[in-house]
């Protein structure tokens, strides 16, 4: 019988305390109940100075599958590119904490890793039809769709939704994008991560998900300083694209 894939799933925390066991705890019941064996969960502290570290090391200790990292400074992209360079599974992802996205497509992706399908990144989205989005603000809503609109505007990429808390690319994948280019630390990492890979070549999975949005997430406090990040960072791509038919294509 051949072994099945292991899925990595990294959740970037900064000062959760309040949340992380619970949240933690709830993906792993849901795990166990639904056929989901061959996987480990990362707690990926980037610079919490609350009670994170603690509970982390806490639940570390006590459940097999979950692994605790600590990163000394903040950056959402550092915490990724951290867990995912200590670890050997076949596929790599995250999730937001506040399990904004629906545990069941957990269990899509995992399946459709199983089952074979050579997909080098899997992007969750709210914005490709079949998506049901709750209890987001007209802001936030107008503020991802003008996001996206502009990104695909600039790059011409086929992906619908750049910033969904959700995405699980294929380790070897992610190995050779970053041996060839320079990911950011900050919160644009993983729009990085589906632009070069769709221009790499990489097979993309356009995944519309349940999405339940939280009022007291980061990233809805910090809206203004994180729309001004992303357009910079769509900026450095765009420069970058200029360069982009002079690297060759993974083979």
């Amino acid at each position: 019988m051949t072994p099945s894939k292991k899925v990595h799933v990294t959740f970037p925390v900064l000062n959760e305390a309040a949340q992380l066991e619970t949240s933690i705890l709830e993906t792993l019941r849901f795990c166990e109940s639904n056929q989901i064996d061959n996987f480990e969960l990362c707690i990926a502290d980037n610079g919490s100075t609350d009670r994170t570290e603690l509970i982390g090391r806490d639940l570390q200790s006590r459940l097999e599958k979950v692994k605790y990292i600590r990163v000394p400074k903040k950056g959402f992209g550092l915490a990724l590119k951290a867990a995912w360079s200590q670890c050997e599974a076949d596929y790599v992802g995250y999730m937001d904490l506040d399990l904004s996205t629906d545990l069941k497509h957990l269990k899509q992706v995992y399946n459709l890793i199983q089952d074979g399908e050579k997909y080098a990144l899997i992007v969750g989205s709210r914005l490709q039809k079949g998506a049901k989005v709750e209890k987001r603000t007209l802001l936030r809503e107008i503020v991802s769709r003008c996001f996206n609109f502009w990104l695909r505007l600039n790059l011409r990429v086929g992906f619908t939704d750049g910033m969904c808390g959700f995405k699980f690319v294929e380790k070897k994948f992610y190995d050779q994008l970053a041996s060839r280019f320079e990911f950011t630390d900050e919160w644009f990492f993983p729009t990085e991560l589906a632009v070069r890979t769709e221009w790499m070549g990489g097979k993309i999975l356009d995944l519309p998900v349940h999405w339940v949005d939280d009022s007291n997430s980061k990233s809805s406090k910090q809206l203004l300083r994180l729309t001004q990040q992303y357009l910079i960072g769509i900026e450095r791509l765009r420069q970058e694209k200029r360069s982009f038919f002079s690297i060759p294509r993974f083979t």
